[in-house]
Protein backbone atom coordinates (compact mmCIF):
# COMPACT_ATOMS: atom_id res chain seq x y z
CA UNK A 1 0.00 0.00 0.00
CA UNK A 2 2.74 2.11 0.38
CA UNK A 3 6.22 2.46 -0.27
CA UNK A 4 8.12 5.12 -0.47
CA UNK A 5 10.54 4.64 -3.28
CA UNK A 6 10.98 6.42 -6.57
CA UNK A 7 12.46 3.33 -8.09
CA UNK A 8 13.13 -0.16 -6.76
CA UNK A 9 15.72 -0.07 -4.02
CA UNK A 10 15.63 3.68 -3.35
CA UNK A 11 13.82 5.76 -0.79
CA UNK A 12 14.20 9.42 -1.47
CA UNK A 13 15.56 10.00 -4.96
CA UNK A 14 13.29 11.88 -7.32
CA UNK A 15 12.16 9.92 -10.37
CA UNK A 16 13.76 11.17 -13.57
CA UNK A 17 11.59 12.69 -16.26
CA UNK A 18 10.77 10.27 -19.08
CA UNK A 19 7.99 9.76 -21.58
CA UNK A 20 4.67 8.17 -20.72
CA UNK A 21 5.19 4.97 -22.69
CA UNK A 22 6.08 2.13 -20.31
CA UNK A 23 9.13 0.03 -21.14
CA UNK A 24 9.71 -3.64 -20.41
CA UNK A 25 10.99 -2.91 -16.92
CA UNK A 26 7.88 -0.89 -16.09
CA UNK A 27 5.62 -3.70 -17.26
CA UNK A 28 7.60 -6.19 -15.22
CA UNK A 29 7.26 -4.01 -12.15
CA UNK A 30 3.52 -3.67 -12.80
CA UNK A 31 3.24 -7.46 -12.97
CA UNK A 32 4.98 -7.62 -9.61
CA UNK A 33 2.61 -4.97 -8.28
CA UNK A 34 -0.33 -7.10 -9.44
CA UNK A 35 0.99 -10.13 -7.54
CA UNK A 36 1.68 -8.06 -4.42
CA UNK A 37 -1.73 -6.36 -4.53
CA UNK A 38 -3.52 -9.67 -5.03
CA UNK A 39 -1.66 -11.34 -2.17
CA UNK A 40 -2.07 -8.34 0.11
CA UNK A 41 -5.77 -7.93 -0.57
CA UNK A 42 -6.37 -11.65 -0.12
CA UNK A 43 -4.70 -11.39 3.30
CA UNK A 44 -6.89 -8.39 4.17
CA UNK A 45 -10.09 -10.10 3.02
CA UNK A 46 -9.16 -13.23 4.97
CA UNK A 47 -8.56 -11.22 8.12
CA UNK A 48 -11.98 -9.63 7.72
CA UNK A 49 -13.56 -13.03 7.12
CA UNK A 50 -12.15 -14.48 10.33
CA UNK A 51 -12.01 -11.36 12.47
CA UNK A 52 -15.40 -9.83 11.66
CA UNK A 53 -17.20 -12.58 9.78
CA UNK A 54 -17.24 -14.83 12.83
CA UNK A 55 -19.02 -12.29 15.04
CA UNK A 56 -22.36 -13.48 16.40
CA UNK A 57 -25.53 -11.84 15.11
CA UNK A 58 -26.11 -10.30 18.54
CA UNK A 59 -22.57 -8.97 19.02
CA UNK A 60 -22.43 -5.68 20.91
CA UNK A 61 -21.06 -2.50 19.30
CA UNK A 62 -18.08 -2.69 21.65
CA UNK A 63 -17.24 -6.21 20.50
CA UNK A 64 -17.55 -5.21 16.86
CA UNK A 65 -15.28 -2.21 17.43
CA UNK A 66 -12.69 -4.37 19.20
CA UNK A 67 -12.77 -6.91 16.40
CA UNK A 68 -12.41 -4.14 13.84
CA UNK A 69 -9.50 -2.60 15.74
CA UNK A 70 -7.66 -5.92 15.95
CA UNK A 71 -8.20 -6.64 12.26
CA UNK A 72 -7.05 -3.13 11.31
CA UNK A 73 -3.86 -3.32 13.34
CA UNK A 74 -3.10 -6.74 11.87
CA UNK A 75 -3.59 -5.25 8.42
CA UNK A 76 -1.05 -2.59 9.39
CA UNK A 77 1.45 -5.31 10.30
CA UNK A 78 0.76 -7.09 7.02
CA UNK A 79 1.51 -3.84 5.19
CA UNK A 80 4.86 -3.62 6.96
CA UNK A 81 5.68 -7.18 5.97
CA UNK A 82 4.84 -6.60 2.31
CA UNK A 83 6.76 -3.33 2.14
CA UNK A 84 9.97 -4.73 3.62
CA UNK A 85 9.79 -7.95 1.61
CA UNK A 86 12.08 -8.42 -1.36
CA UNK A 87 9.20 -8.11 -3.90
CA UNK A 88 7.96 -5.04 -2.04
CA UNK A 89 11.34 -3.36 -2.21
CA UNK A 90 11.48 -4.20 -5.92
CA UNK A 91 8.13 -2.73 -6.98
CA UNK A 92 7.78 -0.09 -4.26
CA UNK A 93 4.76 -1.94 -2.82
CA UNK A 94 2.21 0.79 -3.48
CA UNK A 95 -0.80 -1.58 -3.57
CA UNK A 96 -3.00 1.50 -3.52
CA UNK A 97 -3.95 3.71 -6.51
CA UNK A 98 -3.98 6.82 -4.32
CA UNK A 99 -0.36 6.21 -3.32
CA UNK A 100 0.73 5.71 -6.92
CA UNK A 101 -0.93 8.93 -8.08
CA UNK A 102 0.51 10.87 -5.14
CA UNK A 103 4.05 9.63 -5.68
CA UNK A 104 3.80 10.57 -9.35
CA UNK A 105 2.68 14.09 -8.47
CA UNK A 106 5.43 14.42 -5.88
CA UNK A 107 8.04 13.21 -8.36
CA UNK A 108 8.96 9.80 -7.00
CA UNK A 109 7.19 7.63 -9.58
CA UNK A 110 7.75 8.16 -13.32
CA UNK A 111 4.65 8.97 -15.34
CA UNK A 112 5.09 5.98 -17.63
CA UNK A 113 4.62 3.67 -14.63
CA UNK A 114 1.36 5.14 -13.35
CA UNK A 115 -1.16 3.53 -15.69
CA UNK A 116 0.39 0.03 -15.53
CA UNK A 117 0.42 0.23 -11.74
CA UNK A 118 -3.20 1.41 -11.57
CA UNK A 119 -4.32 -1.40 -13.85
CA UNK A 120 -2.33 -3.90 -11.78
CA UNK A 121 -3.86 -2.69 -8.51
CA UNK A 122 -7.42 -2.76 -9.85
CA UNK A 123 -6.92 -6.22 -11.33
CA UNK A 124 -5.30 -7.37 -8.09
CA UNK A 125 -8.28 -6.22 -6.06
CA UNK A 126 -10.72 -8.12 -8.26
CA UNK A 127 -8.52 -11.21 -8.39
CA UNK A 128 -8.11 -11.24 -4.61
CA UNK A 129 -11.87 -11.05 -4.06
CA UNK A 130 -12.36 -13.93 -6.50
CA UNK A 131 -9.68 -16.04 -4.82
CA UNK A 132 -11.10 -15.29 -1.36
CA UNK A 133 -14.51 -16.43 -2.55
CA UNK A 134 -13.04 -19.67 -3.88
CA UNK A 135 -10.96 -20.35 -0.78
CA UNK A 136 -13.51 -19.43 1.89
CA UNK A 137 -16.63 -20.40 -0.02
CA UNK A 138 -20.08 -19.39 1.17
CA UNK A 139 -18.66 -17.92 4.39
CA UNK A 140 -17.05 -15.20 2.28
CA UNK A 141 -20.18 -14.35 0.33
CA UNK A 142 -22.68 -14.42 3.19
CA UNK A 143 -23.36 -11.76 5.81
CA UNK A 144 -21.67 -10.27 7.71
CA UNK A 145 -18.53 -10.77 5.60
CA UNK A 146 -19.96 -10.14 2.11
CA UNK A 147 -16.57 -10.36 0.42
CA UNK A 148 -15.12 -8.02 3.06
CA UNK A 149 -16.88 -5.05 1.47
CA UNK A 150 -16.50 -1.80 3.43
CA UNK A 151 -19.71 -0.16 4.62
CA UNK A 152 -20.23 3.02 6.64
CA UNK A 153 -22.32 3.00 9.78
CA UNK A 154 -26.02 3.56 9.23
CA UNK A 155 -26.71 7.28 9.01
CA UNK A 156 -23.18 8.19 7.90
CA UNK A 157 -23.41 10.35 4.81
CA UNK A 158 -21.40 9.99 1.64
CA UNK A 159 -19.94 13.42 2.30
CA UNK A 160 -18.59 12.32 5.68
CA UNK A 161 -17.12 9.18 4.12
CA UNK A 162 -15.45 11.24 1.38
CA UNK A 163 -14.00 13.77 3.81
CA UNK A 164 -12.64 11.06 6.08
CA UNK A 165 -11.11 9.06 3.24
CA UNK A 166 -9.53 12.17 1.70
CA UNK A 167 -8.16 13.41 5.03
CA UNK A 168 -6.64 10.04 5.94
CA UNK A 169 -4.80 9.73 2.64
CA UNK A 170 -3.66 13.35 2.79
CA UNK A 171 -2.05 12.73 6.19
CA UNK A 172 -0.47 9.42 5.19
CA UNK A 173 0.85 10.80 1.90
CA UNK A 174 2.30 13.80 3.72
CA UNK A 175 4.27 11.36 5.88
CA UNK A 176 5.35 9.27 2.87
CA UNK A 177 6.63 12.36 1.08
CA UNK A 178 8.11 14.27 4.01
CA UNK A 179 9.82 11.60 6.11
CA UNK A 180 12.26 10.17 3.51
CA UNK A 181 13.39 13.69 2.57
CA UNK A 182 13.76 15.04 6.11
CA UNK A 183 14.12 12.02 8.43
CA UNK A 184 15.54 9.23 6.25
CA UNK A 185 16.58 7.16 9.29
CA UNK A 186 12.98 6.80 10.51
CA UNK A 187 11.37 3.36 9.94
CA UNK A 188 9.06 4.40 7.12
CA UNK A 189 7.36 1.00 6.59
CA UNK A 190 6.40 0.83 10.26
CA UNK A 191 5.21 4.42 10.31
CA UNK A 192 2.94 3.99 7.30
CA UNK A 193 1.73 0.52 8.26
CA UNK A 194 0.73 1.69 11.70
CA UNK A 195 -0.93 4.81 10.30
CA UNK A 196 -3.13 2.65 8.10
CA UNK A 197 -3.84 0.34 11.02
CA UNK A 198 -4.78 3.14 13.40
CA UNK A 199 -7.05 4.87 10.89
CA UNK A 200 -8.90 1.60 10.36
CA UNK A 201 -9.27 1.09 14.10
CA UNK A 202 -10.58 4.61 14.61
CA UNK A 203 -12.82 4.91 11.55
CA UNK A 204 -13.68 1.31 10.70
CA UNK A 205 -17.06 1.24 12.44
CA UNK A 206 -17.92 4.79 11.38
CA UNK A 207 -16.92 5.37 7.75
CA UNK A 208 -15.44 1.97 6.97
CA UNK A 209 -11.79 3.02 7.10
CA UNK A 210 -10.96 1.78 3.61
CA UNK A 211 -8.26 4.36 2.72
CA UNK A 212 -7.58 2.49 -0.52
CA UNK A 213 -9.72 2.39 -3.67
CA UNK A 214 -8.38 -1.10 -4.42
CA UNK A 215 -9.48 -2.24 -0.95
CA UNK A 216 -13.10 -1.50 -1.81
CA UNK A 217 -13.42 -2.10 -5.55
CA UNK A 218 -13.12 -5.90 -5.76
CA UNK A 219 -15.35 -6.61 -2.75
CA UNK A 220 -17.94 -4.06 -3.93
CA UNK A 221 -18.17 -5.69 -7.35
CA UNK A 222 -18.62 -9.19 -5.92
CA UNK A 223 -21.00 -8.10 -3.17
CA UNK A 224 -23.04 -5.80 -5.42
CA UNK A 225 -22.48 -3.00 -2.90
CA UNK A 226 -22.50 0.41 -4.57
CA UNK A 227 -23.52 2.57 -1.59
CA UNK A 228 -21.20 5.63 -1.59
CA UNK A 229 -18.80 3.62 -3.76
CA UNK A 230 -17.69 6.77 -5.57
CA UNK A 231 -16.53 8.25 -2.27
CA UNK A 232 -14.37 5.22 -1.53
CA UNK A 233 -12.86 5.28 -5.02
CA UNK A 234 -12.36 9.00 -5.67
CA UNK A 235 -11.86 10.69 -2.30
CA UNK A 236 -8.65 8.85 -1.30
CA UNK A 237 -7.04 9.71 -4.64
CA UNK A 238 -8.14 13.35 -4.33
CA UNK A 239 -6.79 13.69 -0.79
CA UNK A 240 -3.51 11.99 -1.66
CA UNK A 241 -3.05 14.07 -4.81
CA UNK A 242 -3.75 17.32 -2.99
CA UNK A 243 -1.24 16.55 -0.24
CA UNK A 244 1.45 15.54 -2.74
CA UNK A 245 0.83 18.65 -4.84
CA UNK A 246 1.00 20.96 -1.81
CA UNK A 247 4.25 19.42 -0.57
CA UNK A 248 5.80 19.47 -4.04
CA UNK A 249 4.79 23.11 -4.45
CA UNK A 250 6.30 23.99 -1.09
CA UNK A 251 9.46 22.09 -1.95
CA UNK A 252 9.98 23.90 -5.24
CA UNK A 253 8.83 27.37 -4.11
CA UNK A 254 12.29 28.57 -2.89
CA UNK A 255 13.96 27.73 -6.19
CA UNK A 256 11.32 29.67 -8.12
CA UNK A 257 11.78 32.66 -5.84
CA UNK A 258 15.55 32.55 -6.16
CA UNK A 259 15.29 32.34 -9.92
CA UNK A 260 13.22 35.51 -10.08
CA UNK A 261 15.90 37.62 -8.43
Amino acid sequence: MVLISARPGTTATRAPAHGLRPDREDLGLAAGEFVLTTAFMFAVFSLVRWGLGTAAAGATPVEIWLRCAVVSMLVGLVIVGFVVSRPGRWTGAHMNPAITVALFIYGRTPGRRVLPYLVAQIAGSIAAAAVAGLVWGSAMAASPTRYAVVQPRTGTSGTMVALAEAAVLAIIVAAICWVPDHRPSWPMPWIVGMMFGVQGALLGTLTGGSANPARQLGPALFAGQTHVLAAYLIAPVAGAALAAWALRRRLTAPSRTAGAR
